[in-house]
């Protein structure tokens, strides 16, 4: 080997350990952010906690079902975040300082998947979420066949243990999986052909759920701006014998709002009820109500139909 070729090894070398470096730090900056910047994102009594983003986020996410799940059990959701935040500050110092590069990078490929699962449709709101996702997954794979570079402590402690497991098919295997991913995803939540958000981040859009009692129905917002929220001034309830009943946002009897303190929903400022994105509000129905039209401040009136009418 001459000497150009020697540098040009140098180089890769060097280009690897600065790819690792910078996803490393990526999710080692997540940490800190929580563990010493604010800490109350790791409070599970504050409206600041880490939580406050999953609600807004379940809305567009394709594992909605389980972001509610783990969003109805307080302790559940903490340790959630808990485990998440150290994975991230493992991960990120496994990558800064080149230990463990392959069993690191493999961790932040899975929070990578993690982040575009949730997040990934948000775009502009969240940093641009599914680019940094997607771009994440491409360089932990590059990392993970890569392996530890001249410059890490591997290197210096003379350590590979899974570097016999990313053969030539594995490798195949994860360049396919990366460009997948990122096709896949981006089809999903934004569609190639007609380039439209899976949710709308503009035009809020609420349901009618089933209550645990008869005499109740629960509002989800699920879609809609995340930072400000639609506002109800009045519901026109629709009864099944026909008539009408009209109540103002005052007027609302509002008997559960879930997810708190992280939704801040369902409180009355000004005489309008707010209704965050992702935001699931239980209110109580007027005897027979069937179905409801909601009237929004600066947005479409919403119509819902209730799982079953209001009590006789």
């Amino acid at each position: 080997m001459d000497g150009s070729e020697d540098r040009f090894a140098d180089v890769k070398q060097l280009a690897l350990r600065a790819a690792s470096f910078s996803m490393g730090f990526v999710f080692l900056s997540a940490a800190w952010r929580r563990f010493v910047n604010v800490p109350a994102k790791l409070d599970i009594d504050s409206p600041k906690d880490v939580a406050n983003k999953l609600v807004a986020a379940a809305p567009g996410s394709p594992i909605e079902d389980v972001v509610h799940f783990v969003l109805a059990r307080p302790q559940l959701t903490e340790f959630a975040t808990y485990a998440m935040t150290i994975g991230e500050a493992l991960v990120g110092l496994g990558l800064v300082f080149g230990f463990l590069t392959r069993l690191s990078a493999f961790g932040a490929a899975l929070l990578n998947v993690a982040l575009m699962l949730i997040f990934g449709w948000q775009g502009y709101e969240c940093l641009d979420e599914w680019t940094m996702a997607a771009l994440g997954f491409a360089i932990s794979v590059s990392v993970m066949l890569y392996g530890p570079s001249l410059y890490s402590l591997d290197n210096v402690f003379r350590i590979d243990p899974f570097g016999s497991w990313f053969t030539k098919g594995v490798a195949v295997a994860l360049t396919a999986a990366s460009v997948v991913f990122t096709v896949g995803f981006y089809d999903y939540y934004f569609g190639i052909a007609q380039l439209e958000r899976r949710t709308s981040v503009e035009a809020y859009r609420i349901v009618a759920e089933a209550a645990p009692q008869s005499d109740a129905a629960i509002l989800y917002v699920n879609a809609g701006a995340s930072t400000n929220g639609a506002y109800v001034r009045s519901i026109t309830f629709k009864l099944d014998n026909g008539g009408t009943v009209t109540q103002s946002a005052e007027e609302i009897d509002i008997l559960k709002s879930y997810f708190e303190p992280w939704s801040r929903s369902g409180v009355l400022t000004d005489g309008v009820l707010r209704l965050r994105r992702g935001s699931k509000t239980e209110i109580r129905l007027p005897k027979g109500a069937a179905s409801a039209t909601i009237d929004l401040i600066d947005n479409a009136d919403q119509d819902v139909v209730f799982a079953s009418p209001g009590p006789k």
